[in-house]
């Protein structure tokens, strides 16, 4: 066997897939670079294993080689699997042969692919991943016209990157300090020894790479400098250039693009993701995107409560009041021309409407996947005894019914795990969460906050001032020949929630009436009840949020508990420039 074909290329692929996973937890457990978050076993893993699956093996190296490069692509997830992504991606590009090549020739491709793996990063490090591909580079180089059997050639190209392997501790400061090699480095160094162990006909367990258990988390032991660690899988309009790794620098840091044929995958730490989607929207199609809330991990890790809060991202709270109090956010989903973002994470109204003026077709929301909800819930059960859950209004949402599944089958298990159908949305829910926080903070019982949270949600009011009856219609919410008719003449409705479903309050010609009529309603209320808490939210309405601020600090007497941006999940149906009170009565 002196030459490598297409079959022998995805063996390779195939037994290293098994080496990393053998030691995907170790590989966690020794993550602490760029962030430490345990989790580059499971990233690594996901992206071979999506090499193992998707690939499609044919005796022709050049047409294996695409598929492997192809599959690379899709499955790449962390920083450390898109830039294994891009290593891949480089042997592609740099290849011109057809079946079969020597060993020469793939150390060559290795050789150029050096190259492009290095021009992937914004910021390049050694002692990584970057470093083990290159001494690898090197050693098969000086191995190139030595006298001996391919097999017997890498065989030596992996005793000797085992040993330079221990010298990459000094070349980085947190290695030095942890005495650790990186994680990426030694997932790579698995990688050469599956190469070898294929050579060398070792026996290995048959695998069944769709029962792997993938765990899909960050476990973090320090700090993350930005809060989300965001992914993107873009079909592209044409070449990619250059500019888009600096440009994405002003989003975050720890960038990496895997350019491929028709296809690129970026990987970013960032504050901002709804901002870096929108962006790559100028490069192409976003097929798959990924945000995971790393200072939240963090925060969870290190709580010392037994319980935690989760809710859905149809509950309009401050994002503030979420982070400092570590509640748990299950987003749903906004499908726009067939790509699916996160909810207020993934995307922002101002980046929705957008979208919408662009898209071929009206936006619609998609209740979260069942192994998102299983994934969460089986984590945060490592961590907390009891889980509470407030959810929108199951009359208004599938979304209810999917969490209520999921928890339905833990609580069989025996594990402590409590959903409540808030039969509410938007301003109206998130106070309902906020009650449940304060509850939480005074230590009051799991079981009396199940019960004031459900006697609350009968004394829950949200008065809805749309400015338009036009998405509405556009989202099926009104029947289309009233939803044309009234946005002909130019009528807005107040819209509110009766036992749980959206019903219309009232009608106006304007603005002012509307608020008149809100006006007159909460004071007609508060006759009878006193007012306990009170929200203001919005969808890009700044001007209208401050004006009913202001009009209802005056009436009720004190400000609201936050103003916030509504849910896009919600503003699919209102549309820009609503406005709404929401409040619960004492």
């Amino acid at each position: 066997m002196q030459y490598i074909d297409g079959k022998d290329l995805y063996s390779m692929f195939n037994f290293g897939t098994y080496y990393i996973m053998k030691q995907r937890s170790y590989l966690n457990d020794i993550n602490v670079f760029p962030v430490p978050d345990g989790d580059t076993g499971n990233n690594l893993l996901h992206t071979m294993k999506t090499i193992s699956l998707e690939s499609s093996p044919t005796k022709s190296f050049r047409d294996t080689l695409e598929s492997i490069s192809s599959s690379a692509l899709v499955g790449a997830r962390g920083n450390s699997g898109v830039i294994f992504a891009q290593f891949v991606n480089g042997l592609y590009k740099s290849n011109s042969f057809d079946t079969e090549i020597s060993f020469k020739q793939f150390s060559r491709l290795v050789e150029k692919s050096v190259v492009h793996t290095y021009a992937s990063l914004s910021n390049p490090v050694e002692g990584t991943m970057l470093t083990i591909i290159k001494k690898w580079s090197s050693i098969l180089k000086s191995l190139e016209e030595t006298d001996i059997s391919i097999k017997e050639k890498f065989n030596k190209s992996y005793e000797e990157i085992n040993l330079y392997l221990e010298k990459t501790k000094d070349m980085l400061g947190v290695l030095k300090e942890k005495d650790v090699v990186d994680s990426g480095a030694l997932g790579f160094t698995l990688f050469i020894k599956g190469i070898v162990g294929y050579y060398n006909n070792e026996k290995i367990e048959e695998l069944d790479l769709e029962k792997i258990e993938e765990i899909d988390h960050h476990d973090f032991d320090g700090d993350a400098k930005f809060r989300y660690c965001t992914e993107a899988l873009v079909k592209k309009n044409g070449e990619l250039n250059n500019k888009l790794k600096k440009e994405l620098t002003v989003y975050g840091d720890s960038i990496v693009i895997a350019d491929g044929k028709s296809k690129f995958r970026i990987h970013i730490h960032t504050n901002t993701p709804e901002k870096v989607f929108q962006h790559l929207n100028k490069y192409g199609k976003i097929e798959s995107a990924k945000v995971d809330d790393m200072q939240l991990d963090i925060s969870l890790k290190n709580s010392k409560s037994k319980r935690v809060l989760v809710t859905d991202s149809i509950a309009d709270i401050s994002p503030s009041i979420l982070a400092d109090n570590n509640v748990v956010v299950i987003p749903v989903n906004i499908i726009v021309d067939q790509v699916s973002y996160l909810d207020k994470r993934g995307i922002s109204n101002e980046v929705l409407f957008d979208l919408i003026e662009k898209s071929s077709e009206y936006p619609k929301s998609a209740t979260p996947s069942i192994k998102y909800i299983n994934d969460l819930f089986s984590r945060l059960l490592l961590n907390f005894t009891e889980i509470i859950i407030i959810t929108v209004s199951k009359k208004l949402s599938s979304t209810y019914r999917v969490i209520f599944q999921e928890a339905k089958k833990l609580q069989q298990k025996g594990k402590n795990i409590t959903v409540i159908d808030s039969k509410n949305n938007s301003g109206s829910e998130g106070l309902l969460l906020l009650s449940a926080i304060n509850l939480m903070k005074e230590n009051v019982s799991t079981k009396d906050i199940i019960r004031i949270i459900k006697e609350e949600r009968e004394k829950t009011e949200i008065l809805v001032c749309l400015k338009t009856f036009k998405y509405a219609t556009l989202s099926g919410r009104v029947p289309k020949k009233i939803g044309k008719f009234a946005v002909k003449i130019g009528l807005r409705p107040i819209m509110t929630l009766k036992n749980g479903n959206g019903a219309a309050f009232s009608f106006a010609f304007s603005k002012k009436k509307i608020t008149k009529k809100i006006v007159k309603y909460v004071k007609k209320d508060m006759k009878k009840n006193k007012i306990k808490s009170y929200a203001i939210v919005h969808c890009l309405a700044e001007a209208e949020a401050s004006e009913y601020k202001e009009i209802f600090t005056s009436i009720i007497g004190f400000p609201p508990a936050y103003i916030c941006p509504i849910s896009s999940a919600t503003a699919i149906h209102s549309g820009k420039g609503t406005v709404a009170i929401a409040y619960i009565k004492s």
